[in-house]
């Protein structure tokens, strides 16, 4: 941590909740130009410092300063006053609002005591323009992928006038260009424009393109604080995972740390021929019992319409599915899931956990009725007990009596996937299983799922679109490009991420 007065610092912060000390006594430090990589595993308190840096929370105990002047700061728009914009992992724009209005949302011109809607649309398209983003700033934000959205609000940011930058997890909605693009923007504003820029980031390779310093944390304390040049990538996953590391990098073949047994492939579970609705223009491909099938594809791709078509939540226009060898028409999840099928959807905030519901009653949600006496009278020791016994298969942090949106977004996703255990599935539909999820956890989860299609037999589908995870999880692999997905199966030992890039935009 730097040791002069110049910059924004804070030093001995300590947050408690329910009881529970999230951040004991954490000091960091940030100078203008200077970017910070913040690390650590979920439940960390990486989320909860943002929040105590950004004015969202206040600290127990602790002092901010900026150049030696201490701040006490009472909001986000209080930090915002002050130089200080936070982008948090969940989007904060209005959806419902134009590109113009979310620019200048609280901020608008005026001209002779009027909207100055001309004004703001020429700042709005110049600033759009200088971020390099396609937008029609009079269309309603919500009509742009997420990708888009967390672009813009970093362009918002910095159009107030930002000295300091604190970012969560922005690359989580990205592609594999829209990164590169994104990593390109922050060296901009750091180097060019000379903003200060904390990053959270569980993606190792993102923050050694762009760092100059890494901050680890590990159970709410400082771990590691050293100039990127110092400290190696396999270091810093030891601190937090407690494990040696097994790292993997760009365009390189990967090396699979696969201690269960890989299976041959059993039985044909799942037979799609030339699927067709208005998502999907042709899409064939076959799933055995026993393997993990990794699905990879860009944004817009048809990979996530492929896995809701599956479960009743797309029409079948026309081709045809076959399940466990009998022909299958999805008709609803519940339908799906009374056939062997369990999904595990991508927007966990929209349609997986139940906010002000604990952790327990989210996991056993879809099979409540197992746990009732005559299908009548709910019997909640043994519900508990069931869910209980999921949160630790699952290793979820927190309290599990709290509602579950007090919990690290890492950890609302640990029990989502304790939900679709609970229902004991033959075959696993899973939409970005890992993402916001840090990487001791990750390599927990691949393990979970490899052990699940080799020891019980299961069909797991896996789509995401970080091709390390593709590579690192899947048996077979096949490539969504446009609608399309040919059925042509490759085996992933021996692919590379360049081969995946190459695939899915080439086709």
């Amino acid at each position: 941590m730097a040791t002069d007065n110049t910059g924004w610092r804070a030093e001995g912060i300590v947050k408690v909740y329910s009881g529970i000390q999230v951040l004991k006594g954490v000091s960091i430090s940030l100078r203008p130009g200077e970017v910070i990589g913040l690390v650590g595993h979920n439940g960390a308190g990486k989320s909860t410092l943002l929040k105590c840096l950004s004015g969202a929370v206040t600290p127990e105990a602790g002092t901010i300063s900026l150049d030696g002047e201490a701040l006490t700061l009472t909001s986000p728009q209080d930090a915002l006053h002050r130089g200080i914009s936070t982008v948090y992992q969940e989007l904060a724009l209005l959806p419902n609002l134009t590109v113009t209005e979310n620019i200048f949302l609280g901020e608008e011109l005026t001209k002779g005591g009027t909207l100055d809607r001309r004004g703001m649309r020429e700042v709005a398209r110049d600033l759009t323009r200088q971020f390099n983003l396609e937008v029609d700033v009079d269309r309603r934000l919500g009509d742009y992928p997420v990708a888009t959205r967390q672009l813009l609000e970093i362009a918002v940011a910095t159009h107030r006038d930002a000295k300091y930058l604190l970012l969560d997890e922005p690359t989580t909605a990205l592609e594999s260009a829209q990164v590169e693009q994104f990593l390109a923007l922050v060296r901009e504003l750091s180097k060019d424009r000379g903003l200060g820029i904390l990053l959270i980031d569980h993606k190792m390779s993102e923050l050694y393109a762009v760092a100059d310093r890494i901050v680890a944390l590990v159970d709410g304390e400082v771990r590691i604080d050293a100039d990127v040049a110092s400290v190696s990538e396999e270091a810093i996953v030891e601190a937090i995972t407690g494990e040696p590391a097994t790292t993997v990098g760009a365009d390189h073949q990967v090396t699979l740390d696969r201690d269960e047994p890989t299976s041959p492939p059993g039985d044909v579970v799942l037979k799609v021929e030339n699927l067709r609705n208005k998502d999907l223009e042709d899409v064939s491909l076959t799933a055995h019992a026993g393997r993990v099938l990794g699905i990879y594809g860009l944004i817009g791709s048809g990979r996530t319409e492929f896995l809701r078509t599956l479960i009743g939540l797309g029409a079948v226009d026309s081709g045809s599915i076959e399940l466990f060898g009998a022909p299958y028409t999805p008709k609803s999840p519940a339908d799906a899931q009374r056939r062997g099928i369990a999904y595990l959807t991508e927007e966990r905030k929209i349609d997986g956990i139940i906010p002000l519901r604990d952790s327990v009653s989210n996991a056993v949600l879809p099979v409540i009725n197992r746990y009732s006496r005559y299908g009548l009278q709910l019997q909640p020791g043994r519900l508990r007990a069931a869910g209980n016994e999921y949160m630790d298969t699952m290793r979820v942090r927190g309290s599990r009596t709290a509602p579950v949106a007090s919990l690290s977004g890492g950890n609302q996703q640990k029990v989502l996937l304790a939900r679709v255990l609970a229902q004991h599935p033959k075959v696993l539909l899973l939409d970005e299983p890992t993402k916001g999820v840090d990487i001791g956890v990750k390599v927990e989860i691949h393990r979970m799922l490899r052990a699940l299609a080799a020891e019980q037999g299961l069909t797991v589908i896996v789509v995401s679109s970080e091709e390390e995870e593709v590579l690192a999880v899947a048996d077979d692999v096949v490539i969504f490009s446009d609608g399309y997905c040919s059925g042509e199966t490759q085996h992933a030992a021996g692919l590379t991420d360049a081969d995946l890039r190459k695939a899915a935009w080439s086709h």
